[in-house]
């Protein structure tokens, strides 16, 4: 069997992507935890409602996806079924 080879274009698509991974490195990290959860505050401030999670989960709705598993154990179909 013939060890696959690297094509050029999959050359040229790692390289584009070390090269985007440069222009949004932090070049200057910050150097305090203080410091870090400032700019997360900032960041939140500017960011307004983005900032919150995509899924807000509702204690109600949990409730019922547990019983929803705990059913399907109890059927024996496990949750792969």
């Amino acid at each position: 069997m013939t060890k696959p080879r690297v094509s050029e274009a999959d050359r040229a698509y790692l390289r584009g992507l070390g090269e985007a991974n440069e222009l949004i490195c932090e070049p200057d990290p910050a150097a305090t935890l203080e410091e870090m959860f400032r700019r997360i505050e900032t960041m939140e401030r500017n960011l307004g409602p983005l900032a919150a999670p995509g899924l807000l989960l509702d204690p109600a709705l949990a409730d019922r996806e547990a019983a929803s598993i705990a059913l399907r154990f109890r059927r024996g179909r496990g949750l792969a079924a």
